[in-house]
């Protein structure tokens, strides 16, 4: 067995889990950003309905992530 098969087989620490989530959190967010300039206004040039479509998506996915982080921290309060 390899180490990194080996590595699968270990459960997550805390700190793992969480450091997964807060990436795609912050790869989610720098989606959004991207449709802001410098100070945090929408750019002049920004669709509206895509940036909507787009911003509504990331909250969809960060409203079911929190969810699955929820039911993965149980063991580490348990």
């Amino acid at each position: 067995m390899s180490q990194t098969e080996a590595q699968k087989d270990q459960p997550e620490t805390l700190a793992e889990v969480v450091q997964r989530f807060a990436e795609a959190y912050a790869k989610r967010e720098a989606g959004i950003g991207e449709f802001h300039d410098d100070e945090g206004k929408l750019k002049p040039d920004v669709d509206h309905e895509k940036y909507d479509g787009h911003a509504m998506e990331a909250w969809c996915d960060s409203h079911a992530d929190l969810g699955v982080l929820l039911e993965e921290l149980k063991p580490f309060v348990a």
